[in-house]
Order: structure tokens, then sequence, then C-alpha cells
């Protein structure tokens, strides 16, 4: 019972240490966009795990993956350089994949808060240059 305790102990503090490295504390919702070219929005979001993509292109919907989505399905709110722009086919239609900065997906409750019930399905904060 020591020994497995003892290894638990281990391995949690040297998972943790690898992620201390670098003075920038790890956030599992922020999408690092360097270098990325000109590779759509619609497929850097739908590389984070938690977001769920439904059609192609100006057509598609970004809804949060999870139990809460499976009755109740509500888009994500984009917003770009702090402002509210809508859904996924609005911002498409303003936005040039080269300008993009940096990606935020918000999907717990206390981020999405300020954001009201248009942002009760998730926020995706966009930033650009």
């Amino acid at each position: 019972m020591r020994i497995v305790i003892y290894i638990l102990i281990t391995f949690s503090i040297c998972c943790c240490s690898v992620y201390k490295k670098d003075s920038k504390s790890f956030n599992p919702n922020e999408i690092e966009v360097n270098n990325m070219g000109n590779i759509s929005l619609l497929n850097r979001i739908r590389t984070h795990p938690g977001v769920y993509v439904e059609g192609t292109e100006e057509n598609a919907r970004v809804y949060t993956r999870g139990v809460n989505s499976i009755n109740n399905q509500k888009e994500f709110l984009f917003v770009l350089n702090g402002v509210k722009v809508g859904n996924y086919s609005q911002i498409s239609k303003i936005l040039s994949p080269s300008d993009i900065k940096n990606i935020t997906i918000l999907k717990n409750a206390s981020d999405i808060a300020s954001y009201g019930f248009n942002g009760s399905g998730g926020v995706i904060l966009i930033k650009t240059h």
C-alpha cells in the first residue's frame, strides 16, 4: 500500500513540474496560433476536444460537446477583439484566417456569465493582430 501511494505522489510531482517550466501558466482552452498560415478558423476550432462542429465552411455550426448539448444545442458566441459578433456564419464573413493572433474557448459557467444568454452555449474569444 505504501509503495502505490509513493508512486502516485512521485508521478503527480513529475507531471506538475512539466507544466511549470515556463513562467506562463498552461491554459488548455487556449489555441496557439503561431505560424498556422491560412488554416481556416473552423479547422483551428475543430482541433479543440470540447467543440463539436456540424457542417462545412459558411454553413457550419459550432457547439459545445458534452451532456448539456444533447438535448439543447446552443451555438458558441464569437467575440472578436471584445465585440460580440454572433455565431460562426457571421464571423466567417468578416475575419481573415491570417489575421488571427489568439483563440480562447470559454465553457465554464463562471467564465461565460458576463456574456448573458447569448453566451450560454459557450464563448470563443478571438484576438487579431
